[in-house]
């Protein structure tokens, strides 16, 4: 095989945790770690716990077939703070019902549902076992295509439905094709993907729509990161954001809708930028107050109260507890999910079975690289 016949085939990674390898759930649990908390129900389970997962890299989706043990998987405000991780996650579960908590809502789901989550927001998956095909999915390529971006959170596409038998046929089709796809075809197949999605959830109702969509997103985005680098400032507020960027109120009060308004979300950054510095064990100690102050909280007080009632803690706690100690800090954006990422593990997944292909064909030096394929889970 040549080096071009190997560089035209998708990165990969298969990861393969039995009870006899150390510590097998603490491994699984630093595999999920960008995206959930994984528990496992009973401690039986905990000490033979069991996973399998591939992971195919499409560029910017990535897909996945997962089996393991029963499992808790959450997605908790802290660790949405930790991470900044903002994907869509799509789960399509093969065979097992499973429960899904949202805004303290637990529903049922059974075998055959389509899943969708945002890990921009909190959430709890239980499940009996997983067996699952799942998508990784940006939010810059969903939510300019949907019209109800804040409704894809804890929706579920019934076995009885049309786009739920049109979404699992092609997933299981794609699945089996993914060992010969091109990187620019798996390119292809991820914006196909997204628009059969987009269908799935609710089209925005026009062209027009989805160009203006997309320049909110700019917006959006552009405001978002200006916020962050104005948190100091404790005046930062609307008017502020309306001479910046010139948009009306109504239309900065509309986007910031679905995150309870925009007072509302630089609050939470303010909360979320203090609650990384303390989970930073890099970071020399400072006073609490003083973290709160350079991130524009005067007020300590109804900071400190903001921050228990936000996170459930208190700072000290944070400061206190291991939260980040089984996280490595992960990559923006999308790089989060890139199979490179894999790297960053080390050694505790030595001893595990691990196979690694990268768009390079580069050995990963704490693991094992092969030329090759996985074998492709069935798809039933």
């Amino acid at each position: 095989m040549n080096d071009a016949t190997r560089s035209a085939r998708l990165p990969f990674v298969q990861i393969d945790i039995d009870p006899g390898m150390p510590e097998p759930l603490t491994a699984a649990r630093q595999i999920v770690g960008t995206m959930f908390d994984l528990d496992a129900p009973t401690t039986e389970v905990a000490e033979n716990f069991r996973l399998n997962v591939t992971v195919y890299d499409l560029g910017q989706m990535q897909i996945s077939s997962c089996r393991s043990s029963a499992s808790i998987l959450r997605r908790s405000k802290a660790l949405v703070a930790l991470t900044r991780v903002n994907h869509f996650i799509v789960q399509f579960y093969r065979t097992g019902n499973f429960h899904v908590t949202i805004d303290g809502e637990r529903i049922e789901v059974p075998p055959g549902c389509i899943a969708f989550f945002d890990l921009a927001r909190p959430g709890t998956i239980e499940a009996d076992h997983v067996d699952n095909l799942s998508l990784t999915v940006p939010p810059e390529m969903l939510i300019p295509l949907v019209a109800d971006p804040h409704g894809i959170h804890g929706l579920v596409l019934k076995p009885d439905s049309e786009a739920n038998a049109a979404l699992t046929t092609h997933l299981a089709n794609l699945w089996q094709r993914l060992p010969d796809l091109s990187p620019e075809r798996a390119q292809e197949e991820a914006q196909s993907l997204a628009a059969m999605l987009a269908a799935a959830i609710g089209v925005q109702p026009s062209r027009r729509s989805v160009a203006r969509a997309q320049l909110r997103k700019f917006q959006f985005g552009a405001i978002c990161r200006w916020i962050d680098e104005n948190l100091a400032d404790p005046s930062l507020g609307p008017t502020d954001i309306i001479r910046k960027f010139y948009i009306t109120r109504p239309t900065l009060y509309r986007m910031f809708e679905q995150r309870g308004g925009i007072m509302k979300y630089i609050l939470e950054r303010r909360l979320e930028k203090v609650f990384q510095e303390l989970a930073d064990r890099s970071r020399p100690q400072e006073k609490i107050g003083a973290m709160m102050q350079r991130s524009g909280l005067l007020d300590h007080t109804y900071a400190g109260r903001a921050f228990r009632s936000y996170f459930g803690v208190t700072p000290r706690q944070v400061r206190t507890s291991e939260l980040s100690q089984m996280r490595w800090s992960p990559l923006g954006g999308t790089e989060s999910f890139r199979i490179r990422n894999i790297e960053r593990l080390g050694p505790l997944l030595e001893g595990h079975s691990v196979r690694v292909r990268l768009e390079d064909n580069k050995d990963i030096p704490t693991l094992e690289a092969v030329d090759g394929t996985p074998e492709p889970l069935p798809v039933t």
